[in-house]
């Protein structure tokens, strides 16, 4: 094996674990903080914006985190264009109520199981999603 080779496998394992560690669902953070504090700080971590229902302007960076703080703050719209969702990092949904659009187009590590705790979390209230260039499969759609 060249150095070149076990560089690049060293450095996809590396980065596996980071995945991980950014869509890991901590129930304890979901209880300090509620399910859409919580479900903003895995958006924002994973390269993705917010936008709280009723307001006109994203959150695309944790500069603009503290509204998420709020009480009568509600996600309605996300967008993650090629980031590091994963399939297990959509169990953030859960408690989201509000959501209407999700863009996750391009994010190669949303699968089915996603879009099937996607669909359980958001039914009510989702009206769009772009799940163009994941990894949701056609048997996954049926969701």
């Amino acid at each position: 094996m060249s150095i070149i080779t076990s560089y690049i496998k060293k450095s996809k394992l590396f980065y596996g674990f980071i995945n991980i560690a950014f869509n890991h669902y901590n129930k304890e953070r979901v209880a300090k903080v509620g399910a859409n504090a919580a479900a903003a700080e895995w958006i924002l971590k994973n390269e993705g914006c917010v936008r709280g229902s009723g307001a006109k302007t994203w959150i695309e960076d944790y500069g603009g985190i503290s509204s998420c703080y709020s009480p009568s703050f509600k996600i309605a719209h996300i967008r993650v264009k090629g980031g590091d969702i994963t399939s297990g990092g959509c169990q953030h949904f859960r408690g989201l109520e509000h959501v209407k659009t999700i863009d996750f187009a391009g994010c190669i590590n949303v699968g089915d199981y996603g879009l099937e705790a996607i669909c359980n979390h958001c039914f009510r209230s989702l009206e769009s999603i772009d799940i163009s260039r994941t990894g949701v499969t056609c048997s996954g759609q049926k969701h």
